[in-house]
């Protein structure tokens, strides 16, 4: 009995040992974690600063684009600003980036101008921003551009590239850069062709520019409210101007017989208005006569200024002129401050000037120091329309 029971118990653990080997050798797979899908973002993707600043905008606010598309790309709604003075300014701004990248025009229409006014929003390829110095603009993106069929107030330049940018100086700071949509007329042909045309001398800064009045060419000295016209190569004064509220001078290739006109900018501050007055001079003979007798080109009241939220001081215009035919038109750029920075940013409103046929050197009337100082100083006319 006992031998039988010990076999039993042995038989009994040999199939336990070999259950457990059994189950020692079974592999349980494991299991594969489910597939993750990425859904797409849902909303808008915006790129975010510093924005590239190129001839067709400013990042992704792009010249030409409608206005609606330019503020569904907005984060939190569109800040839009009316700027509106009869004779002076018309668009609307939307202000983009903290108020950093302002973009004009009809909320109906299309983007007329995209304006940077912050240091840090964006720059050129050439690393050039808000802030940077003239001479930072000029060693990255060339000599400034230079045409003889325009005239601009020293403090509103043209680069290099892109031709249709406008950057605003003050000082010799950027304190706004402004990206145009170019004009579709095709440039006008003015006067005999290249190697017949006077070539300006070269002055000597802001406070000396070259012109072509006569055949021989002349430099014009600036100081203060006086313009001094004299030979290039002498310091015979020929012409003296006495120009109260000048802003500047230059400059302005006329139509027909290569040869400048002296265009002349005036600003006249009385306590609750600013006028721009434009005038227009050209050597007849030996004598300098006007071809455009001062004429209000913008007028801007205290109480106007405050229709765009700014009060008179703080406003100002930068004018470019172009030459036409028959007449010079007249634009630039209008800035608003809120203290010490640039605000708001729109374009002027366009103006024609026309000139006046020009006279026999005998029945032409003289621009003297008198003529002068009396027709920069006229200011009673109402702004155009």
């Amino acid at each position: 009995m006992t031998t039988k029971l010990l076999i039993l118990a042995t038989l009994l653990a040999a199939g336990c040992s070999e259950s457990d080997r059994s189950r020692a050798t079974v592999r349980v797979e494991p299991q594969q974690p489910p597939r993750r899908v990425i859904a797409p973002p849902t909303g808008t993707v915006r790129s975010l600063p510093p924005h590239a600043i190129r001839a067709d905008g400013v990042g992704p606010y792009r010249l030409g684009e409608k206005v609606s598309s330019v503020m569904s790309q907005l984060p939190s709604g569109p800040r839009i600003a009316r700027l509106e003075i009869p004779g002076v300014v018309r668009t609307s701004v939307i202000r983009a980036e903290d108020g950093a990248v302002l973009i004009g025009g009809e909320t109906t229409s299309t983007a007329m101008f995209v304006a940077v006014v912050g240091p840090e929003v964006a720059r050129t390829d050439s690393n050039v921003h808000v802030g940077s110095s003239l001479d930072e603009l000029v060693r990255a993106a060339g000599p400034l551009a230079e045409d003889l069929e325009h005239a601009r107030d020293p403090r509103l330049v043209v680069p290099a590239a892109p031709r249709n940018a406008r950057i605003v100086l003050e000082g010799d700071r950027i304190a706004a850069i402004v990206v145009v949509v170019p004009p579709d007329r095709v440039p006008v042909k003015l006067g005999p062709p290249p190697e017949a045309e006077c070539r300006r001398p070269a002055g000597s800064g802001r406070k000396q520019v070259g012109a072509c009045l006569s055949g021989a060419g002349e430099l014009i000295d600036l100081e203060e409210e006086e313009i001094v016209v004299h030979p290039a190569d002498s310091e015979r004064v020929l012409h003296t101007l006495r120009v109260p509220g000048l802003v500047f001078a230059a400059p302005l290739r006329s139509a027909g017989d290569g040869r400048d006109e002296l265009v002349v900018v005036a600003r006249l501050d009385e306590p609750q208005r600013r006028t721009w007055t434009l005038a227009a001079y050209r050597f007849e003979g030996t004598r300098l006569v006007r071809t455009i007798e001062p004429e209000v080109v913008y007028e801007l009241s205290s109480a106007q200024s405050r229709w765009i939220g700014a009060e008179l001081r703080d406003v100002e215009l930068y004018l470019e002129l172009a030459s036409r035919p028959d007449a010079i038109e007249v634009g630039g750029v209008l800035v608003a401050r809120a203290g010490e920075r640039v605000r708001d940013v729109a374009l002027a409103w366009p103006k024609v000037v026309t000139r006046r046929h020009h006279k026999a050197p005998g029945d032409a009337q003289d621009a003297g120091t008198g003529d002068a100082k009396t027709a920069a100083g006229a200011s009673d006319g109402p702004a155009p329309q």
